[in-house]
């Protein structure tokens, strides 16, 4: 195992069991039903776009009952990264939408978007956990030093 997959591997191996799941902070579920709607316009994920992040077709990429499975399990995951996010935006949709769009140098100046569009919202979501841990880890901003 290479270093990185250890850091990691230890990471998640201190998390808790439910650590890695968000409150519903953006409204994003109405009776504990995803909007998946909702979810893919916060992202600006095209019909294109969730195609291929599911493996289906185009043409079955929709969002009422009938959604695919595939795709419903990668915007469920998706809405759970935007609430995980909206923790450090206190709730603001406005923010997280923007968090999604611009290119973030820790994540080598690639945004969130466009990760989630190649593939990767795993390794984004261990992003986030990682500096949801570092943040709570980290002593209070008003805190005056000993």
């Amino acid at each position: 195992m290479d270093t990185d997959r250890q850091g990691s591997h230890a990471a998640s191996r201190s998390r808790t069991l439910t650590g890695h799941v968000a409150q519903d902070r953006l409204g994003l579920y109405s009776d504990n039903h995803p909007d998946y709607k909702r979810i893919a316009d916060l992202v600006r994920l095209s019909k294109a776009d969730l195609s291929k992040l599911a493996g289906v077709a185009k043409s079955s990429v929709r969002f009422d009952a009938n959604i695919p499975v595939p795709m419903a399990e990668r915007l469920r995951e998706i809405a759970n990264i935007a609430n995980l996010v909206a923790e450090f935006f206190d709730g603001d949709v406005q923010k997280v939408g923007l968090w999604f769009e611009l290119p973030n140098p820790i994540l080598g100046n690639i945004s969130p978007r466009n990760m989630i569009r190649a593939g990767r919202y795993k390794r984004l979501i261990n992003y986030i956990l990682d500096a949801r841990e570092a943040e709570a880890a980290a002593p209070p901003r008003n805190a005056v030093p000993a």
